[in-house]
């Protein structure tokens, strides 16, 4: 699904994310450069926890740490991948993430085994 530069909004986001829930033909979804912020990342977190069939997610460009200033969203979506099998590639350029980010990250691919594909770049590492 693309929705790349769509004007998504946070609340907006977090409904999307709910569509993975119960979602089993969903392989790709894409929503770089929306307004996205910790609401949703938290929100695909939960979702992550769930979703079998997601192998690609890129939330490049959007405001999921609220300009570094609200973590707990994104550190809820990377520990989510400790244990799902499923995501293949994850993006998250460009989003202002943080050393606290960073050692969420460094925590879960200690356990993750399937990610094969991590865009950090641009961040505030």
């Amino acid at each position: 699904m693309h929705l790349v530069r769509s004007g998504i909004k946070d609340e907006d986001g977090t409904e999307i994310a709910k569509i993975l829930y119960n979602n089993t033909t969903l392989r790709k979804l894409e929503l770089e450069g929306n307004n996205l912020g910790p609401k949703s990342a938290k929100e695909f977190g939960k979702a992550l926890r769930i979703n079998k069939t997601l192998q690609y997610l890129d939330l490049e460009s959007n405001q999921l740490t609220a300009d570094g200033d609200d973590n707990p969203g994104v550190i809820e979506l990377i520990a989510a991948l400790e244990n799902n099998k499923s995501l293949l590639s994850l993006n998250l350029a460009n989003n202002r993430l943080e050393q606290p980010i960073g050692f969420a990250i460094k925590k879960m691919l200690e356990k993750n085994y399937t990610l094969i594909d991590l865009e950090l770049g641009f961040n505030n590492f």
